[in-house]
Parts: structure tokens; sequence; C-alpha cells
């Protein structure tokens, strides 16, 4: 049987904070851009994950996860007042939490999570890193399909092997692995869903240095084209 918390919870979970953090925000804080999501204001980013949550509800889900889609819920909901669209959000989230349950579907909670240190990364109000979202999602990022297995040790003694399929049998014993330390786990969920750049990534501590391989292996979403400091 699983450890990890049900998807349910950890999407309810996610919703709360970032909502939370919108309800704390000003006029200025809305017309802010975010660096992480370039050409998108933090009203933008809200238009997202709160109109993700009514596409589900709705059944707009015709190309779920492409950029078409992403781009039609920032336009659909550009001109709803903020607290409006808090509300409706609030109003479908627990039946949208079901809904990823039964599907056993990550990658909304996991969305929504990355998108709230989005808006904390551009208003400079950063906070909620040790949430139970940062720690699945972690854990939950996926292999890295490289030909040389990659070990991460975290900050806090953890330790993350990263590799293919057909390498994973060979991981533990494995001499040419490369390693790379001192990464928290608030810096890998970042990093790995593209919120830092390659050249961030490059200067991280390495074993030795990362070939481009494993660079392009390593971010999930990205890389971001600048540096991103949060």
């Amino acid at each position: 049987m699983s450890d990890n918390p049900p998807i349910a919870h950890l999407y309810v979970d996610a919703h709360r904070s970032f909502v939370e953090l919108a309800r704390s925000l000003g006029d200025d804080d809305w017309a802010t851009s975010t660096p992480c999501c370039p050409g998108w204001s933090v009203r933008d980013v809200l238009s997202h994950v709160a109109g993700l949550a009514d596409d589900l509800v709705n059944g707009r889900v015709d190309g779920a996860g492409t950029d078409p889609w992403t781009a039609a819920q920032v336009e659909r909901w550009r001109g709803a007042p903020v607290d409006e669209l808090l509300d409706q959000w609030e109003q479908q989230a627990p039946g949208v939490a079901e809904v990823l349950e039964q599907l056993g579907e990550v990658r909304p909670p996991i969305d929504c999570c990355t998108h709230e240190h989005d808006v904390r990364q551009a208003l400079g109000r950063p906070g909620n890193r040790d949430a139970e979202m940062v720690g699945f999602a972690t854990a939950a990022l996926g292999r890295l399909d490289t030909a040389v297995p990659v070990e991460v040790e975290l900050t806090d003694g953890r330790r993350f092997a990263w590799t293919s399929v057909e390498a994973e049998h060979d991981l533990l014993d494995h001499h040419d692995r490369i390693t790379v330390r001192g990464l928290d786990q608030f810096e890998l969920f970042r990093s790995r869903l593209g919120r830092r750049s390659a050249d961030q990534v490059r200067a991280y501590d390495w074993s030795e240095p990362p070939t481009d391989e494993i660079l392009d292996a390593w971010f999930n979403f990205g890389p971001s084209p600048t540096d991103i400091h949060e």
C-alpha cells in the first residue's frame, strides 16, 4: 500500500494555500508580472489555476494541458472580478478534488502549488516552502531518462536516485553515477519544474559537470530563459 497522501487532500491543501495568499493581495500585486510565467501577470496566473478547476467541472478537457487550453483559461477569466473568481473556485474545489482522486491525476495539485510559488516569487513574498505538496511533488517528478544514473542528496539527508528504467538495476552498484548535493527540497521542486535556468542548475554542486543529456532530462518543464531567484 502506498504511503502517499490522497490526491484529493493534496489538491484541497494546495488550493487553500493559494487562496489564502490571493485574498491578501491588492491591485498592484495583481498587475505584477511573473518571471516564472513569462507574459503573465499575477492576475493571469489566478485565471489559469481557477480556470483549470472550472474546465474540469464543466468538461472542457479537450487539449487538457496544452498551451491553447491554458491560454483559453487566461482569456476566459481575465475580466472576472477577483473575489468572484476566488469564490467560484472555492465552491468547485471539493468536487474537483474528488474527481482527481478518482482519476489518480496528480498534475493539478502540483500545478496549483507551483503557481502559488510563482506568485510568491513575483511579489517577493516567500512562504509555505515546507508544504506537504512540495515534498510529494519532489518525489513524484519521475525518472531522469539518462544513460548514467543521477543521485540527488538533499540537505535533510534524503536521497533520490533517478535513472532510466534500463539503468535502474545497475544503480546500487554503479560507480559511474553522477551526484548533485546541497539542494533542499524546495530548490529541487522549483528547479525540476523549470523555475531555474540551465546555468543555475549547471552551477549546483555536481560530482562532475552534468552533460547536456542530464540537463535536458532534469527539467520536467523549462528551463527558465532567465535566472530565477527566490
